[in-house]
């Protein structure tokens, strides 16, 4: 991976980047920090703060014509009076509180500067190189400082300000002298133009550079009102002066000088989602006082993008900002020696990849895709875990094979539709695929079915290479049936097939069966053996984001079947099951799951097979669209075993092939299949948190006692173990005639290298 990839995915956030009134400052000054200290009545470090970044802050706030304030997210988005940035600012930067801060001389430096004009934008110029300690000289004509501004009514304050700031400086200035050309200062390293409106350029202005405030003289910089900025304009401008001609001075270049932190191709401004409103602070007099100066920068929003953060799970636990995390991802992708030595794994293994941050942010930052990039990569560098998802690539191909199938429409005709229920729905109830398939066929009778996976286990574990092929497969299979329109039923898959087989045409399930009873083709059961009378919460999954048809289709159903739905939306949020970061964060993968069931008292109703699973293990109540179609489960019975929804996917096979092709079904056995065990309740419930079939442990137990291996206890007890690929799986278990009764399971999800002696 090159780090510009990962960076890509990143590159228009803006959360942490300087907000709306912060770029329109000139002087860049952090308003955010100045309005969060104002409003707790901290005048004196509010004050503090406008020292950093203003030369002058009395004079500033007084003559500065306030772009903050025009740029303030209270005016621009809520359309509300803005925040009274200046006179705030006026208020701390007058106050008895506003104190100066003692500064410890240092030795000069060598070199010398010269400043030529003693109005505001000479001074700041002065001030800031004096405190790059630069030996620094100011001229002027007339017999004082403050050029324009000595008219102003308010001079004596300007006054007072250029005393304080200058009182622990050794600048030197010297009025009533007039400088007729910058070459009588050749004794100077560096000079600096600062003349005002009417004053000379000296010939130099022709070929002024904005960026540095460069001259066609290397040593000679000028800016200011000379060179058409206004008074505020051209102080803060002097700040990025000083970085050049310090630049210059150290390197004889000054574009080391550049910084470029504004993006500006996005937007600053944020949401503000259920910000309450407020009133805008008129002062009794002419500047707050400090109860009213709090009161009015307590509007301030702090404005701030943090959508995604808000509302992902991830990087709220965590508490990584998108771009630090685009730094950890490029890092992994740099040559590294293990799993171990990378910044980030069990981070990149947790995210649900359910694209709730992408759909949220208005820039298009991706981080699902980021850490999609990262799980690709890491598997391409053989530098990733594969514990983390081996059962489910097992599971997917399982999908493909023993329980895959493909199979034109019944009828002989041409196959208009192709039923595509996905890898889970007929493991977690037949009679959903079942009873799915033969109300299709009652609709259109030219619906061939494709039993199989759409491929995203292998896509979520960054298998690259082997979800592509299967994806090619998948198109060869969909053109090999005629290219028929797919009828899907899970939104993952309707996600991965608009994704990656765009060609396909696709229509969900749920729109055909409303369809279907809205034209009187399919009926529904009586009403009172599908609901309780009581209020469902319609969740909808998080892939069907921005499927409109599919979720209006789901509620429609449910209407007609009489069921009372309760105010409620899951925005797009994921239940914990993408991404299949249960192994890689079991903890993690509870926090999201039970926040989910938390949202609501409501029992859920929703449409997604993963999610009713996961629902129902965290003993949230919750039906199955289907259940409410069909009249099937009305009991709310918790799904079967790891073991069984692999039994019943091979069921569905068989009873599709038996009732409509009349073709036999040739389940393959393994040797342990025979074997009579014995799991308690207690035992089984730890198997299926670890995601260890009851195959796997009669597989364990077979191997032992084929090979004579295992370790035997005093009790009779024995323990075995099989080692996988990416697991190893212990088995404790004792033998009762021809039962093997299971008394531990437990499994280490890494590889355990053994070496001969």
């Amino acid at each position: 991976m090159k780090r510009e990839e990962a960076f890509a995915f990143t590159q228009n956030c803006i959360n942490g980047e300087p907000a709306t009134c912060i770029a329109a400052c000139p002087f860049h000054m952090d308003i955010k920090a100045f309005l969060k200290k104002a409003g707790k009545g901290r005048i004196g470090t509010a004050a503090q703060e406008m020292n950093k970044s203003l030369p002058f802050p009395v004079l500033i706030s007084a003559l500065c014509d306030a772009p903050c304030q025009k740029a303030c997210q209270r005016s621009t988005v809520l359309e509300e009076e803005p925040i009274a940035i200046r006179l705030l600012e006026q208020t701390c930067a007058n106050s008895k509180e506003n104190k100066e801060r003692k500064t410890y001389r240092l030795e000069a430096l060598p070199q010398k500067i010269a400043v030529v004009g003693a109005g505001p934008v000479g001074l700041s110029f002065a001030l800031h190189m004096s405190r790059k300690r630069f030996s620094v000289t100011v001229f002027d004509k007339e017999d004082r400082w403050g050029g324009s501004v000595c008219a102003h009514p308010d001079f004596p304050a300007f006054d007072m300000e250029f005393q304080k700031k200058f009182a622990d400086t050794d600048v030197v200035f010297r009025f009533g002298e007039e400088i007729a050309d910058p070459e009588s200062l050749s004794e100077y390293e560096a000079i600096f133009l600062a003349t005002g409106k009417s004053g000379s350029d000296f010939g130099l202005l022709d070929g002024w550079g904005r960026q540095f405030g460069t001259t066609k003289t290397p040593n000679v910089f000028l800016s200011g009102e000379m060179a058409g900025l206004s008074l505020i304009e051209g102080m803060a401008h002097t700040l990025e002066v000083a970085k050049a001609m310090e630049s210059w001075i150290q390197t004889g270049d000054v574009s080391h000088a550049a910084v470029t932190w504004e993006k500006t191709e996005c937007s600053r401004d944020v949401p503000h989602p259920d910000e309450p409103k407020t009133e805008h602070v008129t002062p009794a007099g002419k500047l707050y006082t400090k109860e009213e100066a709090a009161k009015e920068a307590s509007r301030c929003m702090q404005c701030d993008c943090e959508e995604c953060m808000k509302g992902c799970e991830l990087l709220t636990k965590y508490k990584k900002k998108p771009p630090r995390i685009a730094i950890d991802v490029a890092q992994d992708g740099m040559v590294r020696n293990s799993v171990s030595s990378a910044c980030i794994t069990r981070q990149t293994w947790s995210c649900n990849q359910c694209g709730y941050c992408a759909n949220v942010c208005d820039e298009n930052v991706d981080i699902g895709g980021l850490f999609e990039l990262s799980r690709k990569d890491r598997v391409e560098s053989g530098l990733y875990p594969p514990a983390f998802h081996g059962y489910w690539m097992r599971e997917m191909n399982e999908a493909v094979s023993e329980s895959g199938l493909l199979k034109p429409a019944p009828n002989g005709g041409d196959t208009q539709y192709l039923f595509f229920p996905g890898c889970r729905l007929g493991g977690v109830n037949p009679d959903y695929t079942l009873r799915s398939y033969d109300a299709l066929l009652s609709l259109h009778q030219e619906t061939g079915i494709w039993l199989g996976c759409c491929g995203i286990p292998a896509l979520w574990a960054g298998e690259g290479a082997a979800f592509e092929a299967h994806i090619e497969t998948m198109k060869q299979e969909w053109e090999q049936v005629g290219k028929p329109v797919v009828i899907y039923a899970c939104a993952s898959c309707r996600r991965t097939f608009a994704r990656f087989l765009p060609e396909i045409p696709l229509v969900s399930l749920y729109e055909l069966l409303d369809q279907g009873m809205q034209e009187k083709k399919l009926s529904l059961p009586d009403a009172d053996t599908v609901s309780e009378p009581k209020a469902f919460a319609v969740f909808d999954p998080c892939a069907a984001t921005g499927m409109d048809e599919l979720k209006a289709a789901v509620r429609s159903l449910a209407g007609k079947a009489g069921t009372e739905l309760a105010d409620y939306d899951s925005k797009g949020k994921c239940c914990g099951y993408g991404g299949h970061i249960q192994l890689a964060n079991p903890a993690f993968f509870d926090e999201i799951a039970d926040a989910r069931c938390k949202e609501t008292p409501a029992p859920f109703l929703t449409y997604c097979v993963n999610c009713m699973e996961v629902f129902v293990a965290h003993g949230k109540e919750t039906r199955h669209i289907l259940d409410v179609i069909f009249g099937l489960d009305v009991s709310g019975k918790a799904p079967g075993t790891l073991e069984e929804k692999k039994e019943n996917n091979r069921m569905v096979k068989k009873e599709i092939l038996e009732t409509y092709w009349k073709e036999p079904f040739e389940e393959k056995k393994d040797p342990w299949d025979i074997m009579k065990v014995e799991v308690p309740d207690e035992v089984m419930s730890d198997m299926e948190r670890l995601l260890i079939p009851l195959g796997d442990v009669k597989k364990t137990i077979w191997i032992n006692e084929d090979a004579c291996e295992g370790f035997e206890n005093q009790f009779g007890e024995i323990l075995c173990r099989m080692v996988t690929d990416y697991i190893t799986c212990w088995v404790k278990y004792r033998k009762n005639e021809d039962v093997y009764q299971v008394l531990e399971v437990y499994a280490h999800r890494m590889f355990i290298r053994e070496e001969e002696h």
